[in-house]
């Protein structure tokens, strides 16, 4: 078998000529506000810098981008291509000059004009579809609030679902706080994609740094302090730093001399007033240095062959949901499994929250090694938000890190709403079509004034979401909350419970309905479920336990269906290389066949070539 792979990769070197180009397996859609407003919200136009990120990071040849501004009217300013040096240059010498001062803010026209916009460049057939976009502004195409809420229900319904049906992550990024949140929030989530509020401009960078990150997960090397340590492995390292406006970083190699960024032939520099893209071809193997720079928004991606491999972790965590973690290391993209080397690798993992330009370090925690891989589940994240897992392996002479991007929210919304008369509704509708509707359940708990509680079922409507109608009587005075007992597509099952809201009724006028005002410390403990056998629950926000493998295994004879998240992506890794299906072996056959036939009729036409020449050559002499 080892002959036949080898006989076809040099074969398929030269069939290359023959073949067509590489297909991008990423779409990148980014649009842009275009109000007046952003001339305030972003004066330095950051925005401009953060597009050029984005195309900066992106590989040559492996996605499309194409950038719409919306406004009043939607228009293009970068039509949709394949990533290359033409395309970058392109877009350097747009973004810096086009106008913001639109009056209006048509989003439904924008990701209508997008959804009907058909894709552009050599895409693969399995592309992942990432849209971008930054807005400072609410739906606003008329004076009327009645027209306005149309479009925005229009969004929220029509092209919603149009959105998820193609599988498009539409993620969201707010630059101010007057921006519709439950909008923005609902189009990401629904789409499995992150939404972000930019506490000030300079964040925009970040935010599209993890964008693309999470949507194109690479290896890294760790920083310890400023340096980095390069291993033979390593064929090519992009450092991505930020620094302040006007400053230039200093990078230096292993010898202690100055890397060039002008002349050296194996660097080549993308620069932009707030950050700075380096890569640098089969780097010296050592320590390097860099300087002048924001070490803790910088990162270093790098191509090698000594890899490392984790489980994907949804983009989209519910609260309380467990996280199942398994990280390989993998030689030319087979797993290593020797414990000779792996009894020298240890693998920590820390779990980060991001809150704008503040990281909170929320646990760090050294992962069980278990048949040649890394493995541990996380439970207890009741705090929302945008969060980072890195997990950092350490193997004495090389390390590797791989960072993962995701946002905790509660699996439902749950609200409550005077329909009319002495009636009071409760509905939850699931915020994301990872929960399995048909196999999760919600029970309301009322706790009445003489502090007697009671439970009822709410009923699932249409398979869609779960609606409870209360009829009020005078002078009730209820607090009522939600248990949500919570299945995934995927078989996971967690419990979450809603905040507590609260209705009454004065006599005989019409009931209300709020959210309750509680203690957050009460509000906290409520939050963790009571069935959650491995930890006794924290007075710390977001409260999170680590199950090793031991513990795992014993808790999966009770939960069947948990037993299919095992099969992590570095599993799947494993069963690819180890084993050869027969439509692989078939093509390898077919590759090699066409090959020889290729290079037989090359010979061939060689051959022929060279007679017809000598017959001109004996012609010519015989005259």
């Amino acid at each position: 078998m080892k002959w036949l792979k080898i006989n076809t990769v040099l074969l398929s070197a030269v069939l290359s000529f023959w073949a067509p180009l590489s297909q991008a397996d990423t779409q990148f859609r980014v649009i842009v506000d275009a109000s007046g407003s952003m001339l305030i919200s972003d004066p330095d136009k950051l925005t401009s810098e953060a597009l050029r990120l984005i195309s900066n990071l992106a590989p040559e040849e492996e996605a499309t981008l194409g950038i719409w501004l919306f406004g009043e009217e939607p228009r293009v300013l970068l039509p949709e291509s394949i990533v290359n040096k033409a395309t970058k240059s392109k877009l350097a010498s747009y973004v810096n000059s086009y106008v913001t001062q639109d009056v209006k803010t048509d989003l439904e026209a924008i990701i209508k004009l997008l959804l009907d916009t058909p894709d552009s460049g050599n895409l693969a057939p399995e592309f992942n579809r990432h849209w971008i976009l930054v807005t400072d502004g609410m739906v606003d195409i008329s004076l009327d609030e009645v027209v306005n809420k149309a479009s925005r229900d229009r969004i929220l319904n029509e092209l919603m679902a149009r959105l998820e049906e193609r599988d498009i992550h539409l993620h969201t990024v707010s630059m101010t706080g007057y921006t519709d949140k439950d909008l923005l929030e609902s189009l990401s989530l629904r789409t499995d994609a992150t939404h972000t509020e930019v506490a000030i401009p300079e964040d925009l960078l970040d935010t599209f740094d993890r964008i693309f990150t999470q949507a194109s997960p690479s290896d890294e090397l760790p920083f310890d302090g400023n340096q980095f340590v390069v291993d033979d492995a390593i064929d090519e390292l992009t450092l991505v730093v930020f620094h302040e406006d006007g400053v230039q970083p200093r990078v230096v190699k292993p010898d202690g001399s100055l890397l060039s960024l002008v002349n050296d032939r194996n660097a080549s520099v993308a620069a932009s007033d707030h950050y700075t893209l380096i890569t640098v071809r089969m780097p010296d193997a050592g320590v390097w240095q860099v300087n002048n720079v924001d070490l803790e928004r910088s990162s270093i991606r790098v191509i090698t062959n000594l890899s490392s491999q984790a489980t994907k972790i949804a983009p989209i965590v519910f609260v309380n949901e467990p996280i199942y973690s398994t990280v390989g290391l993998f030689q030319k993209n087979v797993i290593i499994k020797d414990d000779n080397i792996l009894n020298l690798v240890t693998v920590k993992q820390t779990l980060i929250r991001l809150s704008g330009e503040q990281k909170e370090t929320i646990l760090s925690h050294e992962m069980t090694q278990t048949n040649g891989q890394f493995k541990q589940r996380l439970e207890g994240i009741v705090e929302p938000g945008n969060y980072e897992l890195v997990s950092l392996l350490d193997g004495k002479t090389f390390s590797r890190q791989l960072s993962q991007y995701f946002t905790v929210h509660p699996a439902i919304d749950f609200k409550g709403t005077n329909p009319g008369g002495n009636l009071i509704a409760f509905s939850a509708h699931p915020v994301n079509l990872k929960l399995n509707v048909s196999r999760s359940n919600i029970k309301l708990e009322f706790t009445y004034n003489n502090g007697t509680t009671e439970t009822e079922e709410m009923q699932l409507v249409g398979q869609g979401y779960w609606e409870k109608i209360i009829p009020v009587s005078a002078d009730d005075n209820v607090k009522v909350r939600a248990k949500l007992i919570g299945m995934t597509q995927t078989g996971l099952r967690f419990d979450y419970w809603t905040p507590f809201w609260h209705f009454n009724r004065k006599g005989d006028e019409a009931p209300t309905v709020g959210l309750d005002d509680v203690d957050p410390t009460s509000m906290l403990l409520m939050s963790i479920p009571s069935s959650n056998r491995d930890l006794m629950p924290v007075m710390v926000l977001p409260a999170v336990s680590v199950v090793n493998e031991v513990e795992e295994d014993g808790e999966l004879s009770s939960e069947p269906d948990a037993a299919d998240i095992q099969t992590s992506d570095v599993d799947k890794a494993v069963e690819k290389t180890d084993s050869l299906s027969k439509t692989e072996w078939m093509m390898y056959i077919g590759l090699n066949l066409g090959g020889i036939l290729i290079i037989a009729a090359g010979i061939f036409l060689y051959r022929r070539m060279q007679k017809n020449k000598s017959l001109k050559s004996d012609d010519t002499d015989d005259v």
